[in-house]
């Protein structure tokens, strides 16, 4: 007679699904800042601006007073790159004057 031999088998154990909440992504705080340069300055202030930040660039104006040669940017960008943002302009624009930085309400 043969006899067999028993062979204890591991069961499989369930492995933990990560917890996701179903709450949306915590938002950016976007803020303005607004920034004022010699006119002949506004375009190099704006393309330096747009190569640091690529499409995080929010919405941006550019008002224009000749009178005092003045350009006047206000832009739209998250909080935490502020600080990056004047740095660079300092660092690109003669004189850049740094006016309010204020937050935005979005929904």
């Amino acid at each position: 007679m043969q006899t067999l031999q028993r062979y204890e088998v591991a069961t499989p154990v369930a492995k933990a699904i990560p917890h996701t909440s179903r709450r949306a992504a915590p938002r950016l705080l976007t803020v303005q800042m607004i920034v004022r340069v010699a006119t002949s300055e506004a375009e190099s202030a704006r393309l330096a601006l747009h190569r640091m930040l690529g499409s995080a660039l929010g919405v941006h104006t550019i008002d224009i007073d000749r009178r005092h040669d003045l350009a006047c940017l206000h832009v739209e960008l998250d909080r935490a790159r502020v600080g990056e943002a004047m740095a660079l302009l300092i660092r690109t624009v003669s004189r850049a004057e740094f006016g309010t930085i204020r937050r935005l309400e979005r929904m």
